[in-house]
């Protein structure tokens, strides 16, 4: 009668080891994954860190040289550009008139321009006023006003002018030099009296 209680109890300890023996398995997996995860997310962080730091750093210098390589463009562009040379005379057709009523040119750039005051059939005197940009109306109104400027050629006194060339008698000529500073329309005129309304034209600068 005593077999059967031994072969129970043997199988009874056989599953208790078996249960040990997992339950050892299962927590050790488990103690691993945690280390695992705790170790890796540790890790991970640190150099995120240093990352994140050394990130800034760095790109701080390069802030102001892209702002002086863009502010500089512009600037070297317009060095680059060739002086542009006009020569403008009385209007073969019609001599209260330019022969050259629109002139191209470049922000920036120079313009040599030179007016030769000669007619084959009715020389008068004649000059040259170049206004600042848009100021077509406004520099119409003070040509008109500077009949009386006899004594100056006929040039008023005007912040509105960019340059000018004095007044030139039949068979004379003038050279002036100035630079268009930004893009823009920019009139001229003749301010000899009664030349402005036909005697005029525009510098556009792209």
């Amino acid at each position: 009668m005593s077999a059967p209680s031994s072969t129970s109890e043997k199988s009874s300890s056989i599953w208790s080891v078996l249960n040990l023996i997992i339950g050892s398995v299962l927590g050790g997996a488990v103690l691993l994954w945690v280390l695992a995860f705790i170790f890796d997310g540790l890790g991970s962080l640190r150099p995120k860190a240093k990352a994140e730091a050394a990130a800034p750093a760095a790109a701080a210098p390069a802030a102001p040289g892209a702002a002086a390589g863009t502010a500089a463009s512009p600037a070297a562009a317009a060095a680059d550009l060739p002086v542009l040379e006009i020569t403008i005379k009385p209007d073969a057709a019609n001599p209260l008139a330019y022969d050259t009523k629109t002139i191209s040119a470049k922000a920036g750039q120079k313009i040599k321009l030179t007016f030769t005051n000669t007619h084959p059939t009715l020389p008068q005197p004649h000059n040259i006023v170049i206004g600042k940009l848009g100021t077509k109306d406004k520099m119409m109104g003070i040509a008109m006003g500077a009949m009386t400027l006899v004594d100056k050629g006929y040039i008023p006194d005007s912040p509105d002018i960019l340059a000018h060339t004095k007044l030139l008698q039949p068979g004379t000529s003038e050279t002036i030099e100035f630079t268009v500073p930004a893009a823009g329309e920019y009139p001229y005129f003749c301010t000899f009296p009664g030349h402005v309304a036909i005697m005029n034209g525009v510098l556009t600068a792209q």
